[in-house]
């Protein structure tokens, strides 16, 4: 009788180890590459809704600019509702949000309606990016943190390079820049709602799928990070110093980065005189570059466990890629040199976020996030409305702007990041 009691600690013991906090981290990608793609093709399409005179350039760009701002606003309401209700819920109700705002998008009939489809699609995919810190975080130990943060950072850069060809052939098959919408409403209700409710859990404990031995790796992993913190408020989250500085940081890529993902089409074609076909091209080029960068960068921070430095330096790189690339008089030397630019986001989002990560404790991490992410957005809400309405302006402030990023990140790097 004593026989099996005694044979399931011994097979506990010898269970295998598990890994599908990997393939959770493919699900969390193929989430955000949703996510991206429905927020990106307005670069293609928001063109042709101006020839169309469906809305004004003007309004494209206020648009634009307010889906920042309600996105950042939208972080912080996603952030402390991830840390009471849990990623998993939150993350269902975002994606059924803003995928039926991009189906509204698709049917927009002036500037007005434009700009509301906009503010009501930033209110749901903002509530989603603090999730993904706050799964990775529960998910992963902290020498495992950038590559699952790489991993669901690819749909950052592989949306935009689906986007590019995607929707221009969308578009030139169908005869109308509406269809894509379309599309991408059916994709994220049909296909990604499902894939969200039945992978993704809020904690591994939770899940069937992983075994006792890899909950085991993963909680001896964090036990002693978790242990060296407590709980903060958010007055202290703006007392830390180290958080404005990651911020500065942050916002100083990211306004690059929101610059070139928003507007690079529209300066193809009536700065550079690309056609539309060419266009679709070269918006591949940037996040191509990008995820090779997002690679090499995780897998050698986490290696090195150093974070900001890589940032740091980035930052200030594509500063100077954005100054060389706007003066150059060569098409092809131009565009190496912006891709290169909007390439370092690749080598700053797996490092920032790490280091949002080791500065707050589990339970605040989804706050931490959100406050992060949405203060970013609404800054880069800036930049990105000024280069919409003048080139000549937009580009000296975004450069002007990463230099600043650029050193805060270094500074960050010092005290430890």
């Amino acid at each position: 009788m004593s026989q099996p009691a005694l044979s399931r600690p011994l097979q506990a013991d010898v269970e295998p180890r598990t890994h599908f906090r990997w393939w959770f981290a493919v699900a969390l990608w193929f989430l955000l590459l949703v996510s991206y793609v429905d927020r990106t093709n307005i670069s293609i399409t928001g063109p042709l809704m101006v020839k169309d005179h469906v809305v004004t350039n003007a309004g494209l760009a206020l648009a634009n600019s307010l889906f920042l701002f309600m996105y950042g606003l939208s972080n912080i309401l996603g952030g402390y509702l991830g840390d009471r209700l849990g990623p998993r819920k939150v993350a269902v109700i975002a994606l059924t949000w803003w995928s039926v705002m991009t189906l509204f998008t698709g049917l927009v009939w002036s500037t007005a309606a434009l700009v509301l489809s906009r503010v009501l699609l930033g209110l749901g995919e903002g509530m989603h990016w603090p999730m993904n810190s706050k799964w990775v975080k529960t998910w992963f130990p902290p020498r495992e943190r950038a590559r699952a943060n790489m991993f669901w950072e690819f749909g950052l850069t592989i949306g935009p390079i689906l986007t590019g060809p995607l929707i221009t052939w969308m578009v030139l098959s169908f005869g109308s820049w509406r269809v894509p919408f379309y599309v991408l409403f059916a994709v994220g209700i049909v296909v990604m709602l499902p894939v969200v409710w039945f992978v993704a859990k809020d904690r591994p404990e939770e899940h069937p799928r992983v075994s006792r031995a890899e909950l085991a790796y993963i909680q001896s992993g964090a036990r002693e990070e978790e242990d060296a913190m407590r709980s903060v408020t958010v007055g202290e989250i703006f007392r830390k110093a180290d958080f404005w500085l990651l911020l500065l940081n942050w916002s100083g890529m990211a306004t690059v980065f929101y610059g070139i993902l928003f507007w690079l089409p529209k300066y193809l074609l009536t700065v550079r005189h690309m056609t539309l076909h060419n266009t679709g091209i070269w918006y591949m080029l940037p996040y191509i570059l990008m995820t090779v960068c997002l690679i090499i960068t995780a897998v050698l921070s986490d290696k090195w466990m150093k974070r900001s430095i890589f940032a740091g330096i980035a930052t200030l790189i594509a500063a100077l890629g954005l100054f060389l690339g706007t003066h150059a008089t060569n098409l092809t030397l131009a565009m190496i040199l912006i891709s290169i630019s909007s390439a370092m986001n690749g080598v700053v989002l797996p490092t920032a976020w790490s280091s949002l990560q080791k500065m707050f404790p589990s339970q605040n991490v989804g706050v931490g996030a959100g406050y992060l992410n949405g203060l970013e957005n609404i800054i880069s809400a800036v930049g990105t409305y000024i280069l919409g309405i003048s080139f000549a302006v937009g580009f000296p402030y975004l450069i002007i702007f990463a230099v600043v990023g650029g050193i805060s990140g270094l500074i960050l790097a010092a005290r430890g990041y």
